[in-house]
């Protein structure tokens, strides 16, 4: 409940703009800095830009290595609202299912070829740009600038994004948080920093009970049952996204101990 109303909360105050803008900096979540709500800029629309003037982005990616090293992926769990819009598809009652573990790996070839790969070798304003296809860019620009012009006519950059945005809505109902494990490439900035990140996720208790339930409520199904029994952070995992719903877990299997008798 924490972590959802963090979440809601901060969606508010990243699109909260009524005219100044820090654009200057890069916020390390999925949001689209063309949103005239946004107060930051987007890190993989920097990159993409950087990318195409074969330039190096030192100030953004220097953003996103100080925040993933103090604190790994934390944003992804708390902070982005294109995590809470996930979130809150995966709650619709279907049946649900988890993807292998080797599509996990999809995210870093998305990353090297649509954020730098390709932006370098045919420019910004390539098809094969991430910002081109980006969901979040779909939901945030898109969608509002058909609703302000009253059109119905959609130009084939804008159907790109849509059916690229029906697919994650797809795949986000029947299968927790599937963007941010399989596709998305701050995720993949962040994700190995998770490995060496001052932050901490730790089990409550000083024994393991076996009982699984950390594995059960793991929201991109990493298995911290695996690491807490050896005293290692839950979130030294490459696509953990830090959310804590595994140690609350392991609190809720704490019973207070009896009263002792006088």
């Amino acid at each position: 409940m924490k972590r959802r109303s963090a979440l809601i909360l901060s969606a508010i105050l990243l699109h909260s703009s009524w005219g100044p803008e820090l654009k200057w900096l890069c916020n390390p979540v999925l949001s689209c800095h063309s949103c005239a709500l946004s107060w930051f800029a987007c890190p993989i629309g920097v990159l993409v830009h950087y990318s195409s003037y074969g330039l190096f982005p030192y100030v953004a990616l220097g953003t996103i290595l100080l925040v993933g090293v103090a604190v790994g992926r934390l944003l992804c769990g708390w902070v982005c609202p294109f995590g809470l819009v996930q979130d809150l598809l995966f709650k619709l009652p279907t049946r649900k299912f988890v993807f292998p573990d080797w599509t996990a790996h999809f995210k870093y070839i998305v990353l090297i070829l649509t954020v730098f790969l390709f932006p370098f070798f045919y420019g910004e304003q390539t098809w094969l740009s991430f910002c081109r296809i980006c969901p979040a860019a779909a939901l945030q620009v898109s969608v509002p600038a058909m609703i302000k012009e009253g059109t119905t006519t959609v130009s084939m950059a804008t159907l790109i994004r849509f059916t690229m945005l029906a697919c994650v809505v797809l795949l986000a109902i029947f299968s927790s948080r599937s963007f941010c494990k399989i596709l998305c490439p701050i995720g993949a900035l962040l994700a190995p920093l998770n490995l060496i990140s001052f932050w901490r996720v730790n089990q409550s208790r000083d024994v393991c009970l076996n009982c699984l339930k950390c594995d059960k409520v793991c929201t991109t199904h990493v298995r911290p049952s695996e690491r807490l029994p050896r005293h290692i952070p839950a979130n030294r995992h490459l696509d953990c996204i830090v959310c804590h719903d595994c140690q609350v877990a392991c609190d809720s299997t704490i019973k207070p101990k009896p009263a002792q008798p006088a």
